[in-house]
């Protein structure tokens, strides 16, 4: 058995109203053949008689089609009612956004995303989940989280993303490392010397992956899931590292220099990303809008 659909009761109104097959199809714009083909599958879903249709004379509801009329108006307005109350909840800019972030972006993103929130959508309370690249992504299609924000390399097949800000890989490096007075490197040049890598999945497979494919089995000493500590090891002269994110300085306050690769290791990119097919409501936009504008800059 079929069931009854939205568009068979609008177009069903519509002859109610108009009384004439041509007038509810210039009404509903579509042609008079949808309009009795929606009735006639209407009727054999009820198994009733709605209407009568008299030649040249319009068409005319019986006592049954005219109480099944008056509803179904009920029953659209009340769908109307649903979509508007659906959207004003999508858009209403109240209530809690909560928003996913690689841990080791959160100190970039993050305080730009709290100040947007708090200046722009002063009603709205940011909630802030940190963690993996794979970890934020579950969760965010599992519905737990709004946005989410990534590095290129750790894109979920099921997501879509926007570019933030393009990044390409450069080599860490304390101001008294045997490199750093150079300008640029490649990658042997970094093979004979220590390395300290982020131990935060897939972060660490992904870049000695990357490293092997130019024939280089990285000297790996360190390894640490704290940014911070991978720049100390690296600010204290002690190996080099691969962060994305440039800092004059490790939090010891030992000088850093970040030096660009000549071998095209690609770009790994701060993203933002949603579940594929999801529209963004107009404070996701707003955001992600801001945050390429603030990271840009």
């Amino acid at each position: 058995m079929k069931d009854v659909t939205l568009r068979q009761l609008e177009y069903f109104v519509a002859v109610a109203e108009e009384q004439s097959i041509t007038r509810a199809a210039m009404k509903c714009h579509v042609t008079q053949a949808a309009i009795s083909q929606a009735m006639k599958e209407l009727e054999a879903v009820l198994g009733v008689q709605l209407a009568i249709r008299r030649k040249s004379k319009g068409v005319h509801l019986t006592p049954t089609g005219r109480a099944v009329a008056t509803r179904s108006r009920s029953l659209l307005g009340e769908v109307r009612h649903l979509v508007s109350t659906a959207d004003e909840a999508a858009e209403s800019a109240s209530g809690t956004y909560t928003v996913g972030c690689f841990t080791t972006l959160s100190p970039v993103v993050l305080p730009e995303v709290a100040e947007f929130l708090a200046r722009t959508y002063p009603k709205v309370r940011l909630e802030i989940v940190e963690g993996s690249g794979p970890e934020i992504q579950e969760r965010m299609l599992r519905g737990q989280i709004d946005l989410c924000f990534l590095y290129e390399a750790q894109k979920h097949s099921e997501v879509s993303t926007v570019l933030l800000r393009q990044r390409r890989y450069r080599v860490a490096l304390g101001a008294d490392h045997p490199l750093a007075a150079q300008d640029a490197v490649t990658v042997a040049d970094l093979e004979p010397h220590p390395c300290a890598l982020l131990n935060v999945e897939p972060a660490t497979y992904l870049n000695e992956a990357m490293l092997r494919r130019f024939g280089v089995a990285p000297n790996v000493v360190y390894r640490s899931a704290s940014v911070l500590t991978i720049r100390a090891i690296v600010g204290r002269g002690l190996a080099w590292g691969l962060l994305m994110e440039e800092v004059p300085a490790s939090h010891e306050g030992r000088p850093l220099r970040f030096l660009p690769i000549v071998d095209d290791l690609g770009t790994n990119s701060v993203l933002a990303a949603l579940p594929k097919g999801v529209r963004p409501t107009t404070l996701t936009t707003a955001l992600i809008a801001h945050c390429r504008t603030a990271l840009t800059r």
